[in-house]
């Protein structure tokens, strides 16, 4: 079971009031009395908007999620402007993303009650932590309370995410009350929320229980050994993350049958840890097993944290990385350096190919660049116009395809570092000689879909859209391109099954020179019965069949 904490605020003290479920000693798990308790963990959030790529990574329907918020600060509705993500300016807008983000990972039918839920709540459950009431009069608090949930329930309105909501918890952590009721009050809740979700006592074979508290006393060893002093180094270097050679060793000893078929019952039994939180399992790169994801949480930070720009000041590579998305190994090694006790480089080559399954970094086609590393979540943001106008030309032979999009109820902002990941991976990027730089930028790839650069597809993210376009810069015939757009499809489908995200997207087209700042156009339906369709853009009709031809073979 893990515990999703968005905010450090108040980490620390409810962590000290969570230990009285557990106990002093760790090692309370492991006894009889232990088969009482479940392991939980706390994870907590960097919400800036350059660690969106990474958070996917450890979201889960087996989660209790605590949103943590400064109702002291204005509530109002969200912006997305010029198709740049920005910080979150107000609490309103910190809600709502987060809300949706675990909205996709929605375990129950959103239309109708299920068993022991006849309430018609959904799960994963979400709890509002309002703190901040210290800043505000103590007369005029209750009115804020009030006047916040009323504002967050007009907000939510009818929208089914708003069944996630439990039980709201207000709070000051710099002048708690005197007996600290309130902590007391939202660890029970916690505990009651947690074992109304099914995994609490979900049925294992009596082997994979053994071998899980077997796994959990390998990092338990290592903690203590932390805590004692007796070496930093023993801690994390052998227990946070251990080799699949050992875990078939436990698993040879929690017998565990034919641990060394390359398909076996141990690798099923990683999977179902890996999809509870417990662990970081691929079968891709299953050298490693990270016993701690936190400890991948902390690796994530090492690249994509402000907290090093000091030391990394003087460097150049800071800078490439920012301006273009390389990576440079220098780099690399500084920042693994940053954090001596995870002892990262001695899991270098493991943690790139970890970053790079998780679709966080990618080593373009492009011959000449196989092999450098991008990470395109780093790139600094810039205007799509000033992206999009280095392939727009205008000339007599310069064809545009209308523009193909995808609009999702929401999406994730993980979820399109995926696609853009899987373009580099497999399409060859354009490469702009007057800069000398790839076309890769954040939230923007451009292609070569031919070996004379004539055929340029340019691949984007708005707000909940990914919309895609190609430029034919000397062709005078009419070309379809449904076998991108098919694998633009099956790319989004295969990462919803991948990730489990409940995520759904209808097909709509837009003019090819319309705005993608919203969400108009005309659907795939009504393309294909209507001829022709009046374009919001241009305030004028558009044939259908032009809207399509490109991408459709009809």
């Amino acid at each position: 079971m893990t515990f999703k904490i968005l905010s450090s605020i108040f980490l620390q003290k409810l962590a000290k009031l969570w230990s009285r479920i557990a106990g002093k000693n760790p090692e309370c798990f492991l006894t009889d009395h232990g088969e009482e308790f479940a392991d939980c963990r706390f994870w907590d959030f960097a919400g800036q908007k350059e660690f969106y790529a990474t958070h996917q990574t450890f979201l889960s329907s087996n989660a209790v999620y605590l949103l943590v918020v400064d109702i002291s600060e204005d509530f109002k509705s969200k912006t997305y402007e010029n198709m740049i993500e920005k910080e979150f300016d107000t609490i309103g807008e910190y809600i709502d993303f987060w809300l949706d983000n675990i909205h996709c990972y929605c375990t129950d039918d959103k239309n109708t009650q299920t068993q022991g839920n006849k309430d018609g709540v959904l799960n994963p459950p979400v709890i509002i932590v309002g703190t901040g009431i210290d800043k505000i009069p103590y007369d005029d608090r209750e009115e804020r309370k009030t006047n916040f949930l009323t504002h967050l329930s007009d907000t939510m309105s009818t929208q089914q995410k708003r069944r996630h909501f439990r039980k709201p918890h207000f709070l000051s952590n710099k002048i708690p009350s005197d007996n600290k009721q309130e902590f007391e009050e939202l660890r029970k809740d916690i505990l009651c929320k947690a074992m109304a979700l099914s995994s609490w006592e979900e049925n294992l074979p009596v082997r994979w229980v053994v071998l899980e508290k077997e796994i959990y006393r390998e990092k338990t060893e290592a903690d203590i050994l932390y805590t004692e002093g007796i070496g930093e180094t023993l801690a994390c270097e052998n227990k946070t993350v251990i080799l699949y050679t050992d875990a078939q060793c436990l698993a040879n000893e929690c017998s565990f049958p034919n641990v060394q078929q390359e398909t076996s019952e141990l690798d099923s039994f990683l999977k179902y840890e890996h999809e509870i939180g417990n662990i970081i399992f691929f079968k891709e790169v299953k050298e490693y097993i990270v016993l701690d994801p936190e400890w991948l949480v902390d690796v994530f930070r090492c690249f994509v944290s402000n907290d090093y720009n000091d030391e990394t000041l003087g460097m150049t590579e800071w800078a490439v990385l920012a301006k273009t998305g390389k990576l440079e190994d220098k780099l690399v090694e500084t920042l693994l350096q940053k954090v001596p006790c995870l002892i990262l480089t001695k899991h270098k080559q493991y943690l790139l190919e970890l970053m790079e399954e998780f679709g966080i970094i990618v080593k373009p086609k492009n011959y000449d660049f196989r092999n450098d590393i991008y990470m395109p979540c780093m790139i600094k943001p810039r205007p799509f116009q000033d992206i999009f106008g280095k392939v727009d030309v205008e000339t007599e032979n310069c064809k545009k395809s209308s523009w193909f999009c995808l609009v999702f109820n929401f999406l994730p902002p993980s979820y399109f570092n995926h696609v853009l990941v899987s373009f580099v991976k497999n399409k060859r990027l354009f490469y702009d000689k007057k800069d000398s730089k790839l076309g890769i930028y954040r939230n923007v790839g451009i292609f070569q879909l031919n070996n004379t650069g004539s055929e340029i597809l340019v691949i984007c993210l708005s707000k909940n859209l990914i919309a895609m376009k190609v430029l034919q810069l000397n062709s005078s015939e009419d070309v379809c391109y449904s076998y991108v757009k098919t694998q633009l499809i099956n790319l989004v489908d295969l990462i919803k099954l991948r990730y489990r995200i409940n995520v759904t997207y209808e097909i709509r087209f837009k003019c090819q020179g319309g705005s993608l700042y919203d969400n108009e156009g005309i659907g795939y339906e009504e393309a294909m019965e209507k001829s022709e369709y009046r374009c919001a853009d241009h305030e004028e009709m558009h044939l259908s069949k032009d809207l399509y031809r490109s991408w459709l073979k009809v």
